[in-house]
């Protein structure tokens, strides 16, 4: 039977034979696999000493992404006499540790923060800071390193969601401290409230008349960017009026976030030798100074030694991690990691959806 003649006669059915606009895939596409109450009940059992259910319960009513969205426009409105609202927050899981903002001028524009962004972040701090805190401890050591190196193998370039065997061995690793935890908490946040306002940010410098040649494309990132951090700036310096939520001493925290995404290309190069091309984004260390300078202007007023000896021992870690995924490369000891088919598969893909193929 001809199709066009069925649809006639059911009417409805002509909605399922319609191809998806890009507006659809980005606001509906993905998938949540979010579990709060059972990854509640996973903390309480690595951290009943220190929590109560309850007390979880209402940490997670305070702290979630609604919330962090909703200060971050806030301050949009605040600093740049924009409120951002029409638009609208999308946190399924699309298999990327980036943030992104779909903003088509038609439709309301849409900021992606994905399941993968938020459990991922929240586990490399975790890491980082405990082997940091106990470097000299051999097996913490290892263990550290080995779950850096899962993060950014299977789980950042591949974007597999951490199951809960990976979860168990992370919790394993800093069980029972507590300062690793807040540290780790508090530097996920800000750079929660970083990605949410760069992301943002895209949306309100067209609508000041911002243009942007195509022969300089990263300066809309680096206008982003500077967004972004004054925003997180003012949300630590308000501390009294926004009861606390972000930290004086992770005012670096964006920096160690730009340092996450050089470790994952990092990693990407030495075991896969793939070099990644952005032409629309800067390099990230290009991008870090430039956060540096905003950190230093004068108007910016608050403590920040804490801040500046966190991120000491994390650029500590950081460099051991790069020494040693090469040093164990060279010597063969990263074969059986190495998923090169699957790998290859994805630039693939990455290049027929560039070219349209």
């Amino acid at each position: 039977m001809d199709k066009n003649k069925e649809n006639e006669k059911h009417p409805k059915l002509n909605k399922f034979m319609v191809s998806p606009s890009k507006y659809e895939i980005f606001k509906f596409g993905g998938q949540s696999l979010k579990n709060e109450e059972w990854g509640m009940q996973l903390m309480l059992q690595y951290f009943s000493e220190y929590f109560t259910e309850e007390q979880l319960r209402k940490n997670m009513q305070h702290y979630n992404l609604e919330n962090m969205f909703t200060l971050v426009k806030k301050y949009f409105q605040k600093e740049y006499n924009y409120t951002g609202n029409g638009i609208e927050l999308n946190n399924r899981y699309q298999r990327s540790v980036n943030s992104y903002i779909y903003d088509d001028t038609e439709n309301p524009a849409i900021v992606h923060i994905d399941e993968l962004f938020e459990s991922t972040v929240m586990a490399f701090f975790l890491a980082v800071f405990k082997w940091s805190k106990d470097f000299e401890d051999l097996e913490i050591y290892g263990n550290c390193f080995r779950y850096l190196l899962y993060l950014m193998n299977d789980v950042c370039i591949l974007g597999e969601m951490q199951g809960e065997d990976a979860n168990r061995a992370m919790l394993e690793m800093v069980a029972g401290d507590l300062q690793i935890l807040q540290l780790a908490e508090d530097c996920y946040w800000t750079v929660l409230a970083f990605s949410l306002a760069h992301e943002i940010a895209h949306a309100y410098l067209p609508s000041i008349g911002k243009v942007y040649t195509k022969q300089h494309p990263e300066k809309e990132e680096y206008d982003a960017d500077a967004i972004a951090y004054h925003i997180v700036l003012k949300i630590i310096m308000d501390k009294e009026e926004n009861n606390g939520i972000l930290e004086e001493y992770t005012y670096l925290a964006p920096m160690m976030y730009m340092d996450f995404f050089d470790l994952m290309f990092y990693t990407d190069r030495i075991l896969y030798k793939t070099k990644i091309y952005d032409l629309s984004h800067p390099a990230v260390k290009k991008r870090k100074n430039h956060l540096f300078g905003i950190a230093d202007r004068p108007e910016y007023d608050f403590d920040t030694v804490d801040g500046n000896h966190l991120y000491s021992g994390f650029l500590d870690v950081h460099d051991e991690f790069k020494d040693q995924v090469l040093l164990k490369m060279e010597r063969g000891k990263l074969n059986k990691i190495l998923r090169t088919e699957q790998r290859e598969e994805m630039r693939r893909r990455k290049n027929d959806e560039e070219t349209g193929e």
